[in-house]
Formats: structure tokens, sequence, C-alpha cells
């Protein structure tokens, strides 16, 4: 599991909720009510033993606590590595081994940024991708883009956009005569989709590819995704904007974000019916 968390004052002084994208199976069985006992790293090899909590509401939360006196240490790790100026500041949670996981500031100060944080390649080898100047652009485009914890997925599609122009891309191209069907971006026969979309609809992109293979003479498809480190973290700011401005009692529901790690799990069983050179990436922060 790894995910980022939006810092806020409950942060510093009792827990962290999980969002539900983040969730591994093991911590979808815990129940209301019960909790896991778990041991949280800090501050290079601190640590404490705390618990993982499943709440007894309406909305039945999972969250870290570290509420207790025992958890002193790390209450005031946080307090003093963010300083009480947390807008924009994120921590970023990673189980490293089972029940055991590190919590890693990210402040806003150190100005992170968009990057292909993984990679996957079908029909082509991993090697040569990064001797493809297309790709070095995409990767430049996306470093240039600053995290901003007021942005949401069609804040980041607009920057993405604008950095992508500025470098020579062709933006909604066709696809093919007749259709409505269009890439996102094109660029000397690569074409990239950008999916923050919802996790059904991703599999039109595919198609694209292929179309544009067919009948735009495409070389290379590349769609990016969002790790669901980064699609958590954008689902999190989304329901927390979405319940600052509800006027409903029940709580908003914001996800199913398309991820990576997704498409890595299923173009295993997609990929027989690619005939061309495929590059899945997975958008995360730089840390």
């Amino acid at each position: 599991m790894k995910f980022l968390h939006p810092v806020g004052q409950s942060t510093l002084k009792y827990g962290v909720t999980i969002p539900i994208e983040a969730q591994t199976e093991q911590m979808c069985l815990i129940r209301r009510g019960e909790k896991v006992q778990v041991t949280i790293s800090f501050a290079s090899g601190d640590l404490v033993n705390a618990e993982i909590r499943r709440l007894n509401n309406s909305a039945g939360q999972l969250q870290f606590r570290y509420e207790q006196r025992s958890q002193a240490r790390l209450r005031q790790f946080l307090y003093e590595t963010f300083n009480g100026t947390i807008e924009g500041d994120l921590l970023e949670i990673v189980e490293y081994a089972p029940n055991s996981f590190i919590f890693h500031p990210i402040r806003k100060q150190t100005i992170p940024g968009l990057q292909i944080c993984e990679m996957i390649c079908h029909g082509i080898d991993h090697q040569k991708i990064d001797a493809i100047t297309e790709i070095a652009d995409i990767r430049a485009g996306l470093s240039a883009i600053e995290y901003d914890a007021q942005f949401n997925q069609a804040d980041y599609n607009k920057r993405i956009n604008e950095n992508l122009l500025e470098r020579g891309w062709q933006s909604e191209q066709k696809v093919v005569e007749g259709l409505g069907l269009r890439c996102d971006f094109e660029k000397n026969g690569v074409w990239i989709e950008v999916e923050f979309g919802n996790a059904r609809s991703y599999y039109q992109d595919y198609i694209k590819f292929m179309l544009a293979k067919r009948y735009r003479n495409a070389t290379l498809g590349v769609l990016l995704c969002p790790t669901v480190s980064f699609a958590a973290l954008l689902c999190e700011l989304g329901r927390q904007r979405a319940s600052v401005n509800s006027v409903s009692e029940r709580s908003p529901v914001y996800s199913g974000m398309m991820s990576y790690e997704k498409a890595v799990r299923e173009l295993p069983h997609l990929g027989f019916m690619f005939d061309m050179e495929l590059v899945v990436g997975g958008i995360g922060i730089s840390v």
C-alpha cells in the first residue's frame, strides 16, 4: 500500500484516514469498531506502535490512529516538521512490510511536481523507450507542472495540455475521418492519451491507438494514468471539497478514478489484441 495524504490539523493531532482507493484486501476485511496493531516508522528510523481502526460511524472510515501518550513522539515529529503551516503539505505513507509503514513528509516549499514514476511496455523493449525523443519530451512536460493542493484532475489536464502544446504537440487529433474519436496529443507518430477519468472508460484509449495505427500511421501509443497513490490523493481532495460545498447530509461519493496499477494488471490479458507498440506510464508526484 502506498498513498499521499493532504496534511491537516487532524493529521498532527490524532490520525490519518486511509482512502478507499488505497486500501488493501486485508484492510477491507477490518470491520467497524475493529482495530489492527501496526508499526509506524518516521524521522529516519524512529518507531512507534499505533493502530489501524475502522470507525463505527456511517462512513465506516479506516484510519491510522496515534493519539495516545505512547505515540507522542510521532505527533511531535509531525508538528515540528510541518510547523503549523500545512497548506499544500503532503504525507507519503508506504507499507514496506506487513503492518509496518513509513510516514514520509513532503513539504510544499520543496515544490514537488508531476513525474512518470513507473512505466510498462508492450511490443517494445523497455531499454529503447528512453532513447525516444518524444518520451523525454513527455517527461519534461510533466516535470514542469508543480503540485498544487487546490488542483483537481481538470486543472492538471489543463497544465499538461499547455506544457505539451508549448513543446510542439498537436492536441485533439482525429484518429479516423468519419468518427468522433480524438486522441489527446500527437507528435511525430507518437499518440498520447492522458486518462484521469473513470476506470471503466479507459479501454477506449486502446481502441484509439489501434485506429490511429491503421488510419494515421501511428508508431507508438502512450497511455498516461495517475498512480493509485496520486489518484487516491485527488479523490480525497475531491471528497473534502465536495463535503464543504455539499448541502446534503450524506457524504459525497468521489472515487473510481483510473490508475496506472489497474492498467498494469490488465495489459497482459489485453495484449493479444494489440499489433502496435504501447507504453503505459504512471503519473505521480516527485518526492
